[in-house]
């Protein structure tokens, strides 16, 4: 029961199939404009170019609680997930290059579904409740460094540690005590992983108002570990994307972006259950230059997406839309910036159950 990789209806969701959901690693910001700006978004762990767009020395946290309910012929069941997706930082070295180190969530899988049923004991039967949960996921630390080449030409490089643990926890408990007198049972598997990957970026700026991005980024070898003992490996997942980014009109920056993730290469690092399959994301968002705040300008942010999820649910394709908006407020002449956004997202596979989320993200960075 505790292999790695449940079921869909075992895990009672769409969104963490398999070895979980992705994040996007962006930033608050970012979310906020639906992803578009995650090439360019020097916050976000995407693209080790835009590092070199970083400013002076800075600390990014974030915080990303999602609100998720799950509905299918059964009802509908509620649930909340607590995320701490993004912290990075970076300090210039000199005039051309600054260093940034970023802790992103590459995959989250946190997830909890409890049913109560009928079991036999001897010549009767007893109420028993099951309780399936898992914590945890796969970390992507990304050491890097982002040059300015020229003016209108950004580089970057970029070194992965693909790490973190997943635990799996299954319990049974009576809650008929006058029945049956008995000791809940708990079992807890722990699995960790450990891999490795590189990544490149590039940043044009041809003009003041059209900037083109773009990153990559190639894995090695990713091992699952129970104990100490090796479990499985497979490779590390490869990704690539570009962004288009418009400011030609006073006030106002546009994007759409393009992004496409390899996870069909994490094929069989979990159990035959886990099928993973590459993924597609399209995204399009805005930055709008708001009202004053005193002397400072508070920025708005608005955009969507849509994409594919990396795990099937019950041999189906998970698709995820979803709709966004935020706001930046500077803090003390431009020494600490608070972002926040709301997404709505809705998620669906053809097997009768659907998903819908709430995510509020609060990013808030400080420069000393």
């Amino acid at each position: 029961m505790a292999a790695l990789g449940r079921p869909a209806l075992g895990q009672g969701n769409l969104s963490t199939q398999g070895f979980g959901y992705p994040p996007g690693e962006v930033s608050t910001a970012t979310m906020g404009a639906g992803g578009a700006f995650g090439e360019s978004d020097p916050l976000s762990a995407v693209n080790d170019a835009a590092l070199a767009s970083w400013g002076r020395a800075a600390i990014h946290f974030q915080y990303d609680p999602e609100f998720r309910a799950v509905s299918s012929g059964q009802g509908t069941d509620h649930s909340t997930t607590i995320r701490f997706p993004l912290l990075s930082a970076a300090v210039p070295v000199g005039t051309r290059f600054v260093v940034g180190l970023s802790l992103a969530t590459l995959l989250d899988r946190s997830w909890q579904t409890r049913q109560v049923q009928q079991i036999p004991v001897g010549d009767t039967s007893i109420v028993s409740g099951e309780t399936f949960r898992s914590t945890g996921g796969i970390e992507d630390v990304r050491l890097a460094t982002g040059w300015k080449a020229t003016k209108w030409l950004h580089l970057g490089f970029g070194l992965h540690a693909l790490t973190g643990q997943n635990q799996i926890q299954v319990s049974r408990d009576f809650p008929d005590t006058l029945i049956v007198k008995t000791q809940p049972f708990s079992d807890t598997s722990t699995y960790r992983f450990s891999g490795i990957a590189g990544s490149a970026g590039i940043d044009l700026q041809p003009s003041a108002i059209w900037e083109l991005a773009g990153s990559v980024r190639v894995g090695g070898t990713l091992r699952a570990y129970r104990r100490d003992t090796l479990q499985s490996k497979a490779s590390a997942p490869p990704r690539g994307g570009a962004e288009l980014r418009y400011s030609g009109i006073t006030g106002l920056s546009l994007a759409v972006r393009g992004d496409w993730e390899g996870w069909s290469k994490l094929d069989g690092l979990g159990s035959p259950n886990v099928t993973p399959a590459n993924a597609w994301e399209w995204s399009g968002g805005a930055d709008i230059v708001g009202p004053k705040l005193g002397d400072r300008s508070l920025i708005l942010r608005v955009g969507a997406l849509t994409r594919t999820l990396p795990f099937q649910a019950a041999g189906a394709i998970v698709r995820e839309n979803a709709v966004s908006g935020g706001f930046g407020i500077p803090v003390r002449f431009d020494q600490a910036m608070v972002d926040f956004a709301l997404q709505r997202a809705l998620r669906s596979a053809p097997i009768g159950v659907s998903e819908s989320a709430w995510t509020v993200s609060v990013g808030l960075t400080v420069r000393p």
